[in-house]
């Protein structure tokens, strides 16, 4: 191997490392809307140079997680509620699609591990914000892969990812309430009926609306 195509190599590594990190600290919220931070600190955080750091960049400026302002500072970005609402729409489109997409594609059976924990998440509410959004993941990783439309899949972790920078502080603890939304669509999907998991998914995208539209409202 050219030691010119190593080099590129390295960096496009560090900048997959630095991608990964920021993003992680941003939907984490460790990195909250409003957040100022500059090539040269996470360079230092990351021990690296900055020219890889500015691609990691680039990809979260485009995701629309991060803003560069005028004089170069990046900031997390805020999501306005108007495009959460935005968001919202195009949620109960792609997510209402994928779970009567998945009704037909997915394996006999393929639903019976996130089923059960669906019903434990029910039965036994995680205590934990974290704990809620991994199993909340999980399952909407499940209806969007099960789709086995990896396009669809990409975009609804995109528009996914943008929306939950919106709430995890303020996030309501009705997880065995939103847990039991879950648990129709994947009912449906399990039952391979594609027209009422379309109809459950669009019933709890709705409910999620319903749920920021509190949450921006500080109620």
């Amino acid at each position: 191997m050219s030691e010119a195509l190593k080099l590129q190599e390295d960096r496009t590594s560090v900048s997959e490392q630095a991608y990964q990190y920021v993003r992680s600290l941003i939907l984490a919220g460790d990195m909250s809307p409003g957040t100022v931070f500059t090539e040269r600190k996470l360079a230092e955080q990351l021990n690296a140079s900055r020219t890889p750091l500015r691609t990691a960049i680039t990809r979260l400026i485009g995701e629309g997680l991060v803003e560069r302002l005028s004089n170069g500072t990046m900031v997390i970005r805020e999501v306005p509620l108007d495009e959460l609402l935005q968001i919202m729409v195009i949620r109960r489109q792609l997510e209402s699609e994928a779970a009567a997409q998945a009704a037909v594609k997915a394996p006999p059976g393929a639903a019976a591990e996130i089923l059960a924990e669906t019903r434990s998440v029910i039965a036994n509410p995680v205590a934990e914000l974290e704990d809620f959004w991994n199993y909340d993941d999980r399952f909407h990783v499940f209806v969007a892969e099960g789709s086995g439309m990896p396009l669809l899949a990409q975009m609804i972790r995109g528009i996914r990812d943008k929306a939950r920078m919106c709430h995890v502080v303020r996030m309501e603890r009705n997880f065995s309430e939103q847990a039991a939304e879950h648990l129709k669509v994947l009912e449906a999907i399990d039952q391979r009926d594609a027209d009422a998991a379309r109809a459950m998914m669009i019933e709890h995208t709705d409910r999620v609306r319903a749920r920021f539209l509190r949450w921006f409202a500080g109620g």
